[in-house]
Order: structure tokens, then sequence, then C-alpha cells
């Protein structure tokens, strides 16, 4: 399987950037990740930046697309920041959200626990979102919000979980059960991404074609229009299939 990606990881109108990203393909295998660490804990850019390393380098170096393989990267991530955490008591409250992609180019696992995000496309077209851990999303899960009206929603950065919180919930693991085929893409990115790129724009520019890289910068602009001054920081990863022909 051939593929193409880029990542944009940057602080937006904040003082420090809190977000990590991660991306490995070797060996027949690749990893994407995506991890926010939570803005109001003293060392949660810490946090997140354990996370997105551990998850590529364990995933890429010995872990499988398996649901057993990706739960276990999950947990031991979560006892790594727990160690840290031990070691340093001014970040005792540090946690992180995550949103990864698995492959070998065969089978494909999605995974993530909080708001960070993964979209999957075919066509162009947004086919499956995750549905994130957070106040706001069991409000539209129980009817009272629509998914359209969560961005604005007083409770969507409440999280229900995280990756180094005080008690350890695994992750929502979903196997992509179609073959991956060229022109499949794959949008990992943290909520300061997601509040001010819609689904739409996702679509516009996918479906104006180009690099990876251009096809985020696409979506950057539409950010950078629609954010206040002092946004949070935005994460995002981009991954096409290109297939197993394509140079």
């Amino acid at each position: 399987m051939t593929l193409a990606y880029s990542h944009i990881c940057s602080r937006g109108g904040r003082q420090h950037n809190q977000d990590s990203a991660g991306c490995r393909a070797e060996g027949g295998k690749a990893c994407f990740v995506v991890c926010d660490g939570l803005g109001a804990y003293l060392g949660s850019g810490i946090a997140s930046s354990i996370c997105a390393q551990s998850v590529c380098d364990g995933f890429i170096d010995g872990g499988e697309p398996t649901r057993e393989s990706v739960s276990a990267l999950a947990y031991g991530v979560h006892m790594r920041i727990l160690g840290e955490k031990s070691a340093n008591g001014h970040i005792e409250d540090a946690c992180t959200t995550f949103a990864g992609l698995f492959t070998d180019g065969v089978r494909t696992l999605i995974a993530h626990i909080g708001d960070s995000r993964v979209y999957r496309f075919r066509g162009d077209r947004v086919r499956f979102c995750t549905a994130d851990h957070s106040v706001a999303q069991l409000d539209v899960e129980s009817g009272k919000l629509s998914r359209r009206d969560l961005r604005w929603h007083r409770d969507q950065n409440k999280l229900t979980r995280v990756l180094g919180g005080k008690r350890y919930l695994p992750p929502d693991i979903r196997e992509v059960e179609e073959p991956l085929i060229p022109g499949d893409a794959f949008l990992l990115c943290t909520d300061g991404f997601w509040e001010y790129v819609g689904e739409e724009d996702m679509e516009r520019a996918l479906s104006r074609g180009g690099s990876c890289e251009r096809i985020l910068g696409e979506m950057e602009k539409v950010l950078l229009a629609a954010a206040p001054a002092g946004n949070d920081n935005y994460t995002a990863v981009l991954v096409r299939i290109l297939g197993e022909d394509t140079e």
C-alpha cells in the first residue's frame, strides 16, 4: 500500500502548544496520531508528546492492527504518563486526548480517547467520524443537541475520557471493514481544528485535489478566517491512499 500524508501542529493564538502529532510509515505498517494536552493543566504538553511518540513507536516497532494490540498501546501510554507525573509532582494533573490510525495495508483500525477526532473519507465525502468523549456528545446521543451544534456547546470541552487521568478508561476502537482503495482519505484532528473547519470545508478541500500539504493548507485557511484571537492550539494529520503502484 502506498500512501501520502502531511500534518500541521500550531499553537494558534496561545502562548504554548500542548498539542502533538506523530506520523510513521515503515516496514509495511503506518501509524498516525494526534494528541491534545488539556490546556488547563500544567505539563499536559508533556503528556501529549509522550502519547504521540509512544503510540507511533510502539506500533511500528512491535504492534499490530488489532484491538488487543492498540488497547495495550493506549494502556502503556497511560501508565507512562502516570510514571512521569509521579516523578515530576508539578505536572500531577497532566493528561491528554488521543486519536490514532493504524494499518498494515490489509487491516486498518481507528482509535480515540477524548475529543480529538478521526474522519474517514471515500469519494471526497465523509463516511465516518468518531464520537467525542464529552459532556456535549452525551447531549447529542440523548437527542438534546444536534451534532452540528456541538461545536458551540458550553460543555464541548468537558471530557469524559482522557489518557493519564485518575482512572483508566480504554479507547473506542473501530476496524475499517472495507479494504482501502486509492482516493480514500483520513483526517485526524484536535478540537482546535474541527471547531472551525466543518465537514463541508473538509470535503471541498479534498475535492479540489493536490498534495496532502496543499489540502491541509486549504483547510487551515478556513480555520484562520473563522477563529477568534487567542484561539486554541490546533493539529491535523491528513492521510491519502494512493495505491500499490503509485510513486
